[in-house]
C-alpha cells in the first residue's frame, strides 16, 4: 500500500517537471500581419540587429528597381525574418540577421535575433543567440512607407 501512494505523486512530481522544462510555445496572436512576405528597403537605420538604431524608415522593395548599397528587411512568412545588406564591387563582406517576429498588438511586433551572419570574406564567426534576442517595435504605417519604432 505504501508504494502505491508513493508511486502516484511521484510519476506526477516527474510529469509536472517535464513539462516546466519545455520551451514555452508562443501564442496565436488574432492580429492581421501585414507583413507576411513583403520585401523592405531600409531607407534609413540600416540592419535589423538587437543593439540596432531607434527608428527604422522602410519602403516597400519593388522587384523591378535595380538598387545599389542598402539595407534590407525581408518578412519571409507567418514568422521568420532576414534583414541584409548589399553592396557593389568592392565591399566582399556581407551581414544576415535571422529571426522570429510576431505581433503583439495590431501595431507592434516583437522581433527575436536568433543569428548574425557574416559570408563572403568577412573574418567573423556566426553570432548565434541562445535565447534569441529580443527586440520590440511599434509600427506607423503610412501608405507605401512603414516606420518600425523601438520600444
Amino acid at each position: 500500500m505504501m508504494k502505491k501512494n508513493f508511486v502516484f505523486p511521484f510519476l506526477s512530481a516527474l510529469l509536472i517537471i517535464f513539462f516546466s522544462c519545455k520551451n514555452p510555445e508562443r501564442k496565436k496572436t488574432n492580429f492581421q500581419n501585414y507583413l507576411k512576405n513583403t520585401n523592405w528597403i531600409v531607407d534609413s537605420g540600416g540592419l535589423m540587429t538587437p543593439d540596432g538604431e531607434k527608428t527604422y524608415d522602410l519602403s516597400k522593395r519593388i522587384d523591378t528597381a535595380v538598387i545599389f548599397n542598402f539595407h534590407a528587411v525581408n518578412f519571409l512568412d507567418e514568422e521568420k525574418f532576414k534583414s541584409y545588406d548589399a553592396w557593389q564591387c568592392g565591399n566582399d563582406c556581407f551581414t544576415e540577421v535571422h529571426g522570429r517576429y510576431y505581433f503583439t498588438e495590431a501595431n507592434q511586433i516583437k522581433m527575436e535575433v536568433d543569428s548574425i551572419r557574416k559570408s563572403e570574406f568577412c573574418d567573423v564567426p556566426t553570432q548565434i543567440f541562445k535565447p534569441s534576442k529580443e527586440m520590440f517595435f511599434n509600427l506607423v504605417k503610412e501608405k507605401e512607407k512603414l516606420q518600425l519604432v523601438r520600444k
